[in-house]
């Protein structure tokens, strides 16, 4: 900043300053901030971006203005002297270049604040008030009309004559009984204090249209209190008596919808939420919200403020032994918990508006906060929410509060004789006041990244110099410690430690996010929703909790939770943690927030399933054992051990001589060892809860990555003898094979550039051995080639003509050939030659087939090729055929052997950095396939695009399993604005760095990619070349895979976006248990095309593959089709023979101009056809239209397109082929 103003003291001195006053801050940052008008600027601003918080407006008119107005003054006769710019004004010159990274960040973020908070004028706030007013002189003064007693009553009187009238009094679990020594008769309240949120104006909008709260603090009257009010639930049957009559009252006179609402599923925490009529608030859709009434504890309450400390014991449990009656009672912190927060419901109103007068940015701040919450499902909504957070709107500003004043830092009082286990480090060091909004948010995501409430304890400064309470007693209660400013209330009290695990993950990630200068750092951060469970998490299961009871209730538990559910959701979070140990960073619950009931329905509706969400480690997650104590342990840990792992226990001897108490996970095959932690979650509900019913998504995906149940490759292929693994070894072995042969140039590298090598084709490798071939079915008998590339020293005998090096290849393979052949080992070698392919091509290949079925398709790769073919291409007297040969020619030699290879190294790489690389990208391409798109989207760019989800600066975990990214791509796909925004993989810049290392394009190369991308939308604005620009750092102009047809064209790229949408909206949508159909996202409707060709599955090669196989096909079930097949000699190896792939090869060579052709190429039995819509209307006849055409019978002289002629064309090509031809159009 010094040297900042320097240079422009500078500039002033030499008369070539700019005009500070007039400019602004451009999209890098660079410029100053006006300070004369700016209000009204940022006001017309503000209402042009208020449908979009991303729309940040255009500023280059406005430097293009400021310029102009500088070159006017320069021509004036007298310049005024210049000014230099301000402190603030240097300040927000540094923010926004170094804080925010771009200005536009932070127009947007200025710009999101008014949208997400309630509307302040006073047309819409007038009428709540209003209201308000009302509502507080009815509960006043008017009880005349109501139900509630007159006199002094026995509470299930009171409880039957509201009842009477539909309104059902919520007591807390056990209701009062007849036994009842108290009576109640009802007062008007002692006072009316707006609270929460909405009082302090940090409300934000809630997620799914959940309106605004106003919350309102009723006083439950002194008279009504007794000082023993504290035990057994009195206060809290009271306080539900008290709401009741309040529901009374206010019904008849308002004539206002209302209902109750119990947050966490808390009976003791029901409170009365009302909806004001729409002729009290006439523009409710501008301002949507209800009020909600808390009955609290008034100040002078007889209650006495130490039966809320954690370690008091307020319930009593009365039990029966040997005759005699007799009471257990124990500490009860959750109950006196929820008793001191209702004594503080104003001294939080207090503490909140201090915070917000003292610290400037206080509120802005707040709800940044709140609405990245929010989008994580950290607050409340009707989707899964993050179980603990319904409750704590008023937590997020505590936090900010105490990040901005610091923290205490308490003594022990030493009334306690356990020393501090979980001690605070050290004092925390505050951050200042005077920090921005923007600052104060990212203070508070450090803290929640950084902060492990497992370890330590946070105690805000109070008003007291000193605890009420000793600290080692909140310690005690082994629950995350967040003590208010009164000291009296722990707000983590209730919170799961899974829930608070993934926060600090979720701030950690977006913390990471915001570091760079992403153009959708701000849509991540503060606009998606990023709530779904199938792509927030590695494993998801859905638990249905009707009839769950925990294995060792304990009735004190229940007791205090309030209910039996609340006690066994809190055991499920701590079981899960024990069981899952390192193998999961995060365990979190997640269920719907509570629901509004009718006054006729007292008890909370029952959570009957929720989901759990895992954040895997992968690192241990999928690992075999789990070690428990040694053979010579104390007896209790051992006993621990196998009681809470039960018949799964077992002793076992190691290799490294250790004699140890352990569970193993066996599997069959590799890739069920992802089911390990979902195994593990399974045995530990079933056995300690009794749950039987937990669904799982993930294995529903795995069905179409892996092979048909009943294929015929499971039953002649080697046992055991496919995967890839196999396939890499049986690589290697050829590449030794080959190496050691007496060859005229040894062999430098050969190079492999097969998808099944670099752990991305949709199905592992499951060879059929070559002896098994001839006995197998037709429809299971494809034989994949792997390509891979030979690289010889170099040597000046290789001659300098392009025919001429063909021809020494052809020898190169013959020799070759020979002596694989000559191995007498059962393997198959010869030499294929590519169809069209001219003399100066590379277009000779050696196909080897294995005895135990692999096969590999060789190339040789000479450097010389490139140099000639680019000299022929710059040779202006060559003809334009021969140069279009020469150009050709080039393009498939840097799609062979440059670009090839480099792109299968990269992958691999991604595949080994990340463990859910693999099963994704397999998904992502069945995804593809299914949708008919296999012509289309070639399989390097799915690998690039899937790529881009796990290299992208996401404020998300990097997806450990294959439906985690499948979700993400789904999702991306479903957003991306290909026409305007190019992708950039950092494809390169991981090599060599630690996983953990978060990799970033190389930012002097952003600006190289976008240019490039402009140029192209310039040059080619009907994206004829290709529809998406994805780049890498070697490829800024746009990677290789996205142009010359390798890429989809604009209107494939379209149909891709809406086929993502619906299959997002699929995923995305919380189905009941069980219900997410997985099948759907991979069944193609065909009811959109104009016809549709049925082909013989009998004769596919290919058919096995497809996850909808019918598996009579190959079982003899089915009527064989006439079919020439050798009976005689040894049968040839039909290498990498796919019929549907040749047949719809041809059609699109054939009619290309006319039709365009969609087919699965993993099987897939139709192809389906839609005409182009320019050749169906009806046009003059003329010569070489290009396409089969008639007669119009409407128009003389015009012809139109003779389908059925076509068809019939396309009919007879595919003799033998097709089935049936079925015209859905006329």
């Amino acid at each position: 900043m010094v040297r900042l103003k320097k240079k422009l003291k500078q500039d002033y001195v030499d008369g070539s300053s700019i005009d500070t006053r007039n400019a602004r801050i451009d999209g890098n940052g660079n410029g100053m901030e006006s300070s004369e008008g700016e209000g009204e600027e940022e006001d017309q601003f503000s209402q042009n971006s208020h449908e979009s918080s991303s729309d940040v407006g255009d500023l280059d008119n406005i430097e293009e203005e400021s310029q102009k107005e500088t070159q006017n003054d320069t021509k004036a006769p007298f310049q005024p002297p210049k000014q230099l710019p301000t402190a603030q004004e240097l300040k927000a010159i540094f923010e926004a270049s170094e804080l925010y990274k771009s200005n536009a960040f932070k127009l947007q973020m200025e710009n999101l604040l008014p949208s997400i908070a309630p509307k302040t004028s006073k047309t819409l706030r007038g009428p709540l008030d209003a209201f308000l007013l009302r509502l507080h002189d009815q509960l006043l003064h008017s009880t005349k009309k109501s139900v509630v007693p007159k006199a002094a009553q026995h509470p299930l009187e009171v409880a039957e004559a509201l009842g009477s009238h539909g309104i059902r009094t919520p007591f807390p679990t056990p209701p009062p009984t007849k036994d009842a020594k108290w009576t109640f008769k009802y007062e008007p309240p002692t006072s009316m204090t707006l609270i929460g949120s909405w009082a302090n104006n940090t409300s934000v909008k809630h997620k799914d249209d959940i309106p605004f709260s106003v919350d309102l603090a009723v006083g439950v009257p002194q008279d009504l209190l007794q000082e023993r009010d504290y035990l057994n639930d009195r206060y809290f049957h009271k306080r539900a008596l008290y709401l009741a009559c309040i529901a009374s009252i206010l019904s008849p006179l308002l004539k206002v919808k209302m209902w109750y609402d119990s947050p966490m599923n808390d009976p003791r925490q029901t409170i009365l939420v009302i909806s004001p009529p729409d002729d009290t608030l006439p523009n409710r859709s501008k301002l949507n919200v209800v009020v909600r009434i808390v009955p609290s504890l008034p100040s002078d309450s007889p209650i006495p403020l130490s039966r809320s400390s954690p370690s008091s014991s307020n319930l009593r449990l009365a039990t029966q032994l040997d005759s005699q009656s007799s009471t257990i009672s124990k500490a009860t912190p959750h109950y006196n918990n929820l008793l001191a927060k209702s004594m503080t419901p104003t001294s939080d109103l207090l503490a909140l508006h201090n915070f917000s007068s003292t610290i400037p940015n206080f509120i802005p701040a707040v709800q940044l906060l709140r609405v990245w919450a929010n989008q994580r499902g950290f607050g409340r909504g009707q989707r899964s929410c993050v179980r603990g957070f319904e409750l704590l709107g008023m937590w997020w500003g505590y936090v900010i509060a105490m990040l901005a004043e610091g923290d205490f830092h308490p003594p022990s009082t030493g009334n306690s004789s356990a020393p501090l286990k979980r001690k605070p480090k050290s004092k925390r060091r505050a951050l200042g006041k005077g920090l921005s909004s923007y600052q104060l948010f990212r203070g508070a995501l450090d803290f929640l990244a950084h902060h492990d409430f497992r370890d330590e304890p946070i105690f805000m400064k109070g008003v007291h110099e000193s605890h009420k309470f000793d600290p080692e007693l909140w310690i005690s209660t082994r629950t995350p410690v967040f003590l208010d400013p009164s000291l009296t209330v722990n707000l983590l009290e209730s919170i799961p430690y899974g829930s608070l695990d993934l926060l600090r993950i979720e701030a950690g990630l977006t913390l990471q996010s915001l570091e760079t200068a992403s153009t959708d750092t701000f849509t991540s951060t503060f606009l998606r929703d990023l709530r779904t469970s199938q792509a927030r998490f590695d494993v998801v299961l859905r638990v249905n909790l009707t009839g769950a009871k925990a294995r060792r209730e304990d009735a004190f538990d229940v007791l205090d939770t309030g209910s039996a559910l609340n006690t066994i959701l809190k055991s499920i979070d701590h079981t899960l943690h024990r069981a899952l140990g390192n193998r999961a960073v995060a365990i979190a619950l997640l269920h719907q927030s509570s629901s509004l009931r009718p006054l006729s329905s007292p008890v909370p509706t029952l959570i009957h399933s929720v989901e759990l969400g895992l954040v895997l480690n992968p690192e241990q997650a999928f690992r075999l054992i789990d070690r428990g104590p040694a053979v010579d342990a104390d007896a209790a840990s051992v006993a621990d051990f196998r009681d809470f792992w039960g018949e799964k226990a077992e002793l076992r001897r190691f290799t490294d001589g250790a004699i140890v108490e352990c569970v193993a996970w066996e599997v069959e095959s590799p890739h069920e060892r992802i089911y390990i932690p979902s195994r593990i979650v399974r045995h530990v509900l079933a056995r300690h809860f009794s749950i039987q019913t937990v669904t799982e998504v993930q294995p529903s995906y795995d069905t179409f990555v892996l092979p048909h149940p009943s294929a015929p490759s499971k039953r002649f292929s080697i046992e055991k003898g496919g995967g890839y693994k196999s396939a890499m070894q049986a690589f290697d072995g050829l590449v030794k094979r080959i190496k050691g042969m007496e060859l005229p140039l040894s062999l430098v590298a050969c190079l492999p550039c097969a998808e099944e090598l670099r752990y991305t084709s949709v199905l592992a490798p499951s060879p059929i051995p070559v002896s098994r071939l001839a006995s197998t079915p037709e429809c299971a008998r494809y034989t994949a080639t792997y390509d891979a590339i030979l690289q010889f020293e170099k040597s000046a005998r290789w001659p300098d003509d392009l025919g001429a090096i063909q021809k020494v290849k052809l020898a190169w393979f013959e020799t070759v050939a020979q002596n694989i052949l000559a191995g007498n080992d059962g393997s198959k070698a010869s030499i294929a030659l590519d169809s069209f392919a001219s003399p100066i091509e590379d277009g000779a290949s050696l196909e080897v087939a294995l005895p135990s079925g692999f096969a590999f398709r060789l190339r040789i790769y000479h450097d010389r090729e490139r140099t000639l073919l680019e000299r022929l291409i710059e040779d202006k007297t060559l003809p334009p055929f021969q140069k279009a040969e020469a150009e050709r020619a080039l393009s498939i030699h840097l799609q062979r052997f440059i670009h090839g290879p480099a792109h299968h190294s990269s992958i691999s790489n991604i595949h080994h950095r990340h463990i859910g690389f693999s099963a994704a990208v397999r998904l992502i391409k069945r995804w593809f396939s299914s949708h008919l798109l296999s012509n289309f989207v070639s399989s390097e760019l799915i690998e690039l695009i899937s790529a881009y989800i796990f290299l992208r600066p996401d404020p998300q975990v990097k997806p450990n399993t294959g439906s985690a990214g499948f979700a993400r791509t789904m999702a991306f796909l479903a957003d991306w604005d290909w026409r305007r925004e190019p992708l950039l993989i950092p494809l390169h810049s991981m090599a060599g760095v630690d996983a953990s290392v978060h990799v970033q394009f190389p930012t002097g190369k952003i600006e190289g990619v976008n240019t490039a991308f402009k140029e192209r939308r310039a040059i080619d604005p009907g994206m004829s070349s290709g529809a998406w620009h994805i780049a890498t750092e070697e490829e800024p102009t746009g990677v290789f895979w996205c142009i010359d047809g390798r890429g989809p064209t604009p209107m494939i790229a379209d149909r891709i976006k809406t086929l993502a949408k619906a299959s997002w909206t699929h995923i995305s949508s919380e189905m009941e248990p069980g219900a997410l159909s997985v099948k759907a996202l991979f069944n193609h409707p065909l009811t959109d095309y104009d016809f549709i060709i049925h082909l013989h599955p009998n004769v596919l090669p290919r058919y096995s593959q497809n996850p909808f196989a019918d598996d009579s096909v190959w079982s003899g079930k089915t009527k064989p089709i006439n079919l020439q097949i050798a009976t005689t000699g040894e049968e040839e190896i039909l290498l990498d023979y796919d019929p549907a792939r040749e047949f719809v090869n041809d059609l699109q060579r054939i009619y290309g101009d006319t039709v365009l052709f969609f087919y699965d190429k993993m099987g897939g039995t139709v192809i389906a056809g839609s005409w182009n819509p320019l050749v169906r209307q009806p046009k003059a006849f003329r010569a070489l239209l290009g396409y089969s055409s008639r007669a119009d019978g409407q128009k003389k002289g015009q012809v139109s397109l003779n389908v059925d002629a076509i068809l019939g064309e396309i009919a007879r090509m595919g003799q033998g082929l097709i089935k049936e031809i079925v015209k859905q159009s006329s």
